[in-house]
């Protein structure tokens, strides 16, 4: 199962395991230079397989490489929209009035959250804030675990097949879990 053309270099573990850690980027900002390394290490993986054509090793450090771009993209559509919906909604006034009423009252939170979700747009800027969020959180570290499950398979993260939804079942668990335990 495990030959010649499947084992990846030690190298490629790094890579992983720094993608691991860039996962988390989101609770420890600080984790996002691994995000960078990672990024780094898999331009330099990829062209050293190339060379000495090893396929494994370059299908990993693409997928690694591909891991960081997706996330990075993620982030800045997530960050793009919610400017966005905040934007449309601080051109209102009659929001605008709103929110200023919210900020300055002194109710009880869980009435100002009545008042706020009344807001038009609120809801909009809510979900989208949290599908965003949750989506970065969870697809970054279910591209991860698919590359570590498919190197303890001994194949390609791309072609792991069904164990793909292990990885995305493990991402959720993990990723939902942390918060429950750090509240």
């Amino acid at each position: 199962m495990n030959d010649s053309s499947t084992r990846v270099g030690g190298m490629i573990w790094a890579g992983y395991v720094l993608l691991l850690l860039f996962s988390f980027s989101l609770y420890w900002s600080l984790l996002f230079w691994a995000g960078l390394a990672a990024l780094a290490l898999g331009y330099y993986q990829r062209r050293q397989a190339r060379k000495q054509g090893l396929e494994a090793d370059c299908a990993h450090a693409q997928w690694q490489v591909n891991t960081v771009w997706l996330a990075l993209l993620l982030a800045l559509v997530g960050i793009g929209g919610i400017v966005g919906v905040a934007g449309w909604m601080g051109n209102d006034p009659t929001i605008m009035a709103k929110l200023d009423e919210l900020s300055a009252g002194d109710q009880a939170p869980l009435e100002m959250l009545r008042q706020f979700w009344a807001i038009p747009g609120s809801k909009a800027l809510v979900v989208f804030m949290c599908g965003s969020t949750l989506l970065y959180l969870v697809w970054t570290l279910k591209r991860t675990l698919q590359g570590f499950l498919s190197i303890w398979q001994g194949g390609t993260p791309a072609t792991l097949g069904s164990v793909r939804w292990l990885a995305l079942l493990l991402a959720v668990l993990i990723q939902v879990g942390i918060p429950l335990v750090l509240l």
